[in-house]
């Protein structure tokens, strides 16, 4: 029984004839040395009712959280000021000031962002906002974690929003899945509003009805999996890091944890790290959930620090496996003029135009890992010059070389071809100045994105031995009578909710196209002359051999072409690059977890992949809100805790 249970037989009341056959049970837990602890409250002398506290003796595993870029809370080191919070939304204040500081950043400079995001500065702090969420509640209206405790393991250090429900949630079902001998929660209970939860419960559901490729029957109360899974308590925690520096940087700060020093109250935190937990719990291993780029810093992690010996296993969310061509995009257009609330977000946080974008992620090693990776769809050219009509004339990267054809390319079509906007701050050209070796701003991005695509290589089809993962392809479609959720109600939900398809459409490709004549070739864009770039998506360059100057312009919102089939749930082959995603991750990077399990992907098998929850219908910051996610979780957890030796006790 969890240590997070309490319970209170009879209805009558405590001091009837019936209150003397009652039992009173207090709600007992576990302090951080494993000790038993409860809180209770004081009764008359007449209350002779039994009192009962409930002790867990079952061992721990921990479980660990490893958020996106951004997802972490960061600080200047030297005043303890706010660096970059990500603002929240959980609450009808923290709306309203998401909303000012929001357009507070819209209006930041080049230079200022510069200046505000210099990896070198930045400290990650533990002590950001906590929300132990609605879903921490017992029966007896107790939490299921104190804010204390929840700062303690790590949750002040990330964001809010995003993460703290599902870290409370987890907190209540993983060590809950039995209550007074039965089967209870998310376990059993299906959500009939498929808004909450999903429409079927955890067990007794194939996962191959949430999207599951690879072998993996369906759990049941009496499978072996079931029984050793719930022979274990769970203990949540979460890690953040300083995601500007590297990922290798990133991987090693979240095995060892760091302590932060607030240089306003003088005072040291403890921020602990993977090793440190796993000791905390007297375990050799935990099991490890990332989002976003935090499936990057566990794969950094396993290749470069040997941390998969700290693992029973990962479940990656939303993990761009092979990067997302909208990371270099960004590098000519900004994340300003993208459309919709997500520009104005995107323009807020990383830059409206190329200048304030490029200000910041050319210098934040993290990020620029982002950027498509060598295996990024299979080697396929992802930045291409084409005529009006869609129809390419230069592919890039042409010989499989990004480095080399866009990266530092410094010709009108790679990702830099001018060089001011690398630096307005002056931040690198002063640090170089005091190293005395001679380097220039470019010369120093070079080497920059050069590590970042070294790193990249260094984690190519590397995943832990027992990974799970899950990723968006497009949106949730009704499902046919015969796997519809069972009931009596009438026009019962035959799907969970999900987000349209609009709003989860990205950037396969990065498609320019210009106004030039059919037999303009390849050598001649190439030897082009550059005359003018908006910064925004738009640029022009001429055309020495025809004296003709073209236009180019960059598909700058994520919307399908006018000519799109709108019954096809997973657009592919658009003719502006447009495909299905989660409206960040395109599905041709997430896939790759799936390759060896998922027919329809190809290359090479995803080594240590057992299982790839292909889904749909919600967007990549938010996607451990949805119910399809969170089954999948918890179903990989179950598998996952199955390296867990069995209990001795």
């Amino acid at each position: 029984m969890s240590d997070n249970q309490a319970d209170s037989q009879g209805n009558g009341s405590p001091f009837d004839d019936s209150a003397q056959q009652e039992v009173v049970r207090l709600a007992g837990r576990t302090d951080k040395d494993g000790a038993s602890y409860a809180h209770a409250t004081l009764t008359p002398a007449s209350d002779t009712r039994p009192k009962e506290m409930l002790c867990d003796v079952r061992p721990i595993i921990p479980v660990i959280f490893l958020p996106g870029v951004m997802g972490s809370l960061l600080t200047f080191k030297d005043t303890g000021d706010e660096m970059l919070f990500a603002p929240n939304s959980d609450t009808v204040l923290a709306d309203i000031g998401a909303l000012g500081a929001l357009i507070g950043m819209w209006f930041s400079s080049a230079s200022s962002r510069e200046k505000t995001y210099d990896p070198t500065r930045a400290a990650v702090t533990p002590l950001g906002p906590i929300n132990v969420g609605k879903h921490a509640k017992d029966d007896t209206n107790d939490q299921f974690i104190d804010e204390d405790e929840a700062r303690r393991r790590g949750w002040g250090s990330v964001h809010r929003t995003s993460y703290h429900p599902v870290l409370a949630w987890l907190e209540e079902q993983l060590n809950q899945p039995m209550k007074l001998g039965k089967v209870h929660g998310a376990w059993v209970d299906p959500d009939p509003e498929g808004k909450d939860w999903t429409l079927k419960p955890l067990l007794g559901t194939p996962p191959a009805d949430y999207g599951a490729f690879g072998k993996g029957n369906a759990l049941t109360e009496d499978s072996p999996e079931f029984k050793h899974f719930a022979k274990y308590r769970y203990r949540v925690y979460a890690i953040g890091y300083n995601w500007l520096q590297s990922n290798a940087d990133s991987g090693k700060q979240v095995i060892e944890g760091s302590d932060y020093y607030d240089p306003k109250t003088k005072k040291t935190t403890r921020l602990m790290g993977i090793r440190e937990i796993c000791a905390e719990n007297h375990t050799g291993k935990a099991i490890i959930l990332t989002h976003s780029m935090g499936g990057l810093v566990a794969r950094m992690a396993i290749a470069m620090h040997g941390a998969a010996d700290l693992m029973h296993g990962v479940f990656h969310s939303v993990q761009p496996a092979t990067g997302a061509p909208v990371a270099a995009k960004r590098f000519r257009t900004g994340a300003g003029n993208e459309g919709g609330l997500n520009s104005f977000v995107g323009g807020s946080l990383l830059g409206r135009d190329a200048n304030e974008f490029t200000a910041v992620l050319a210098n934040a090693p993290g990020p620029l890992e982002l950027i498509p990776m060598p295996d990024y769809n299979n080697g396929k050219p992802w930045w291409i010059f084409s005529r009006l009509d869609g129809s390419p004339v230069m592919q890039l990267p042409e010989n499989g070389d990004a480095y080399k054809e866009i990266y530092t390319n410094s010709k009108w079509f790679g990702l830099v071809p001018d060089e001011k906007v690398l630096d307005p701050a002056g931040i690198v050209k002063t640090r170089l100045g005091k190293t005395h070796h001679g380097d220039t701003v470019l010369g120093n991005f070079y080497t920059t994105v050069g590590n970042a695509i070294k790193n990249q290589r260094k984690i190519t089809n590397v995943y832990h031995p027992k990974t799970f993962a899950s990723y968006g392809d497009g949106a949730l479609r009704a499902k046919s009578p015969s796997t519809q959720a069972t009931g009596s109600k009438k026009n019962r939900q035959s799907v969970e909710e999900g987000n349209e398809l609009k709003d989860l459409l990205t950037w396969g490709t990065v498609i320019w196209k210009g106004n030039f004549p059919s037999d303009v070739t390849e050598e001649e864009l190439r030897a082009a002359r550059f005359l003018h770039d908006s910064h925004t998506g738009n640029l022009r360059v001429y055309l020495e051999t025809r004296k003709l100057a073209v236009e180019f312009e960059v598909q700058k919102v994520n919307k399908l072409p006018a000519d799109a089939d709108p019954t096809d749930p997973a657009p592919y082959n658009s003719k502006n690059g447009i495909i299905a995603g989660d409206g960040t991750v395109p599905v041709w990077s997430a896939e790759a977890q799936a390759r060896g399990l998922d027919p329809r992907v190809k290359g090479d098998p995803a080594t240590g992949v057992q299982m790839a929850f292909v889904q749909h219908g919600y967007v990549h910051q938010l996607s451990y809100m949805h119910p399809w996610v969170r089954w999948a979780l918890l179903y990989s957890i179950v598998q996952i805790a199955q390296d867990a030796p069995e209990p001795t006790c």
